[in-house]
């Protein structure tokens, strides 16, 4: 197989389907000419997703990315430390990265192991992890490893150790003695470890740069997150209407434990509640059964009478101090550590923002950091008005593409493509299995959520890439010339989606 290339007035994206995560191959025009300039973002799955789309191995995506780069990258960046980002690059016996080559690695200041936040935060991690474990051996040892309680703490729990294979009972156990040894932190330190025989590894903060790609002629990056700040990190939900409206029950332990008293938001979808009315004045023979409400009647009746003072059980509470919500708080912020990229091409401007899960406490802190550049100040509402591809955050989540104006005071989906020639251009990346999001996962993950869909392939006139869509579909107001111009710089396979901006 040929080897990815680019034009030499423009840069390739290649999305991978690997499945349910991120893999994406950056080619560049190299200064002086010569083979492309190689940036790999990330490289991780769900598994289990990939079957929603070609079922093939994520050692099939890694062999293909291999031949396309001759096996060499001049850069590798890791945005964030979760499995549908890393487990494509480490494996126990012959990693899959193994016989790279790796130039320079780009990491978050999270990972800097000399910056005392950073390390404050890991320290605290590790021992809510090491009290999670000790949590789930308990539930498993009182319900068993099969329930579904202890299935959904494995999924979370999943995110930290990764895996190319759905986390096990023995997984959880060996990752007790060592969590190092997970299959994420061990693909990062591959990265490091090989980049570290060369160039080296660079821990960025916000404001840094603006950098050079490694080997090009002037295509700069700058970076926008993560916010050094603990309390951003934590921040994760939209507030007020920053968000983007959801039609469906609003599941999530975050927004059951954070609503107001009397509301009505439960920890489960409604189907599976009784009211307090309901239970007394239409009991139901199963509810009696299992939930403990002393009766009173006889035999030969069906009506069962309620005693005023019979001993309800009751879970309006329960879940509050289960494994789950454990296993959900230790999860809390580590999306908002990804790290956030945008490149600007040397000539036109155009930018390509590289987001990676990143939610509201990473997007509301790009209006900080500025950029001294020619004499003249540079903001983050520049570069996203300059933005012709988003890659969009978190899979098209609920809180990781914030809703807003443009003349909203923090950064959201309208600051993006405001130029006119950026806005004819704009096309967005959603890296998602939806049919995987929503029957593998309980509770189903609205990936992407259908409104931010929506409003993506309105403001990009259709030019929506989907892992698990084969191509985008063209617009009824969108002309057949303006679709072939889109289309004649794409490439639509089942391993891959290509798309190339021109600088001009």
């Amino acid at each position: 197989m040929a080897k990815l290339k680019p034009p030499k007035n423009g840069v390739t994206v290649r999305m991978y389907r690997q499945g349910h995560g991120d893999c994406f191959l950056v080619a560049l025009p190299r200064d002086g000419g010569g083979d492309p300039v190689y940036v790999v973002i990330d490289c991780g799955y769900k598994p289990g997703s990939q079957q929603f789309i070609h079922n093939k191995p994520i050692g099939d995506t890694v062999a293909h990315l291999e031949d396309a780069t001759g096996g060499h990258l001049d850069l590798m960046i890791l945005t964030h430390e979760h499995q549908d980002h890393l487990n494509g690059i480490w494996k126990k016996v012959d990693p899959y990265f193994g016989d790279f080559k790796i130039d320079e690695a780009w990491l978050a200041w999270t990972e800097d192991p000399d910056d005392d936040l950073a390390n404050e935060l890991r320290k605290r991690h590790k021992d809510q992890l090491l009290g999670l474990l000790e949590a789930r051996r308990k539930l498993a040892l009182a319900i068993g490893d099969d329930d579904a309680s202890v299935r959904r703490v494995d999924a979370l729990l999943a995110f930290e150790f990764g895996g190319d294979e759905a986390v096990t009972a023995a997984d959880l156990l060996a990752a007790a003695d060592d969590p190092a040894a997970s299959v994420n932190k061990q693909g990062m330190k591959l990265v490091k470890d090989k980049a570290s025989d060369k160039r080296g590894v660079s821990y960025l903060k916000p404001g840094d740069g603006p950098l050079t790609v490694p080997g090009t002629a002037g295509i700069r990056v700058f970076v926008l997150g993560p916010p050094h700040d603990a309390d951003l990190l934590a921040d994760e939900d939209p507030h007020g209407g920053e968000g983007f409206p959801d039609d469906a029950h609003g599941f999530t332990f975050s927004a059951a434990a954070t609503a107001p008293a009397g509301t009505g938001v439960a920890p489960f979808a409604n189907r599976f509640a009784v009211t307090i009315e309901s239970a007394f004045n239409d009991p139901d023979p199963f509810f009696i059964d299992h939930y403990g409400k002393e009766t009173l009647g006889s035999d030969e009746t069906d009506r069962v009478e309620v005693a005023d003072n019979a001993p309800w059980r009751r879970i309006d509470n329960e879940w509050l101090f289960s494994a789950e919500n454990l296993a959900l708080a230790l999860n809390t912020g580590i999306n908002n550590t990804s790290l956030v990229l945008a490149f600007e091409l040397p000539h036109s401007g155009k930018v390509l923002l590289f987001a990676g899960d990143a939610q509201r406490g990473n997007w509301i802190s790009w209006t900080v950091p500025s950029w001294q550049v020619d004499n003249r100040t540079i903001t983050a509402r520049e570069l996203l008005a300059q933005t012709v591809l988003y890659k969009v955050g978190h899979h098209g989540s609920h809180n990781a593409t914030l809703a807003g104006k443009k003349s909203s005071t923090y950064a959201n989906l309208s600051w993006m493509a405001t130029t006119p020639a950026c806005a004819k251009e704009f096309t967005a990346m959603i890296t998602a299995v939806n049919q995987w999001a929503l029957t593998k996962n309980d509770p189903p993950w609205r990936h992407p959520l259908p409104s931010i869909k929506k409003a993506l392939v309105r403001k990009a006139a259709g030019r929506v890439f989907q892992t698990d869509e084969n191509q985008p579909s063209k617009p009824t107001s969108v002309s057949a010339g303006t679709w072939k111009a889109f289309t004649d710089r794409a490439v639509f396979d089942q391993l891959f989606f290509d798309y190339t901006v021109i600088d001009s």
